[in-house]
């Protein structure tokens, strides 16, 4: 355990649900709602905005998934599987996509993708989903904490116990490709 960390833990915090810093005041939430347009792989969906206009990228908060189609690298370990099954889940799914008030860098990436929760029609939060299926790891950018990074760290668990998805043969957790 990294020594921030525990220091966190035995303090009494956790620094999974707790935010870095007691003076921290949380960013506005902003919501909007949409269908997915185009499923890049399973973790960058395109969608178009009921308020009109081009659709737009989103890089899925929370989660990463194996590599399908990142230029000059191999595909990797369980990729196919995890790209069909976003596929499966989002494919013309109307969905609402919501900003973490956490999120203090920038709410967009280093490729101009917008950083969203994706929540499904159903109300499920489409990362929990994924990583709980095994066909997504937890994953947070520039290693910012996430408000909800406690609910896709039990998902995986449960993933990681069950031996699905990336999380059982013949992957074993492995995804690059060597």
């Amino acid at each position: 355990m990294a020594v921030p960390v525990a220091a966190a833990v035995l303090a009494g915090c956790n620094p999974l649900t707790t935010p870095p810093d007691p003076e921290f005041t949380p960013a506005v939430v902003s919501v909007s709602s949409g269908v997915v347009d185009w499923v890049v792989d399973g973790d960058t969906v395109d969608v178009r905005l009921s308020t009109g206009g081009d659709p737009v990228r989103v890089r899925v908060l929370g989660i990463d998934t194996p590599e399908t189609v990142e230029p000059d690298a191999p595909v990797e370990c369980w990729g196919p599987e995890a790209s069909a099954w976003a596929h499966q889940q989002l494919d013309n799914a109307t969905v609402t996509l919501t900003t973490d008030p956490w999120l203090v860098l920038s709410d967009h990436d280093r490729y101009g993708r917008l950083l969203r929760y994706v929540q499904l029609s159903d109300g499920s939060d489409y990362s929990v989903r994924a990583a709980e299926a095994g066909m997504a790891r937890v994953f947070s950018m520039s290693n910012q904490q996430l408000s909800r990074a406690a609910d896709f760290a039990t998902a995986q668990a449960t993933a990681k116990s069950n031996g699905a998805g990336l999380w059982g043969a013949p992957c074993f957790g492995e995804t690059a490709r060597r």
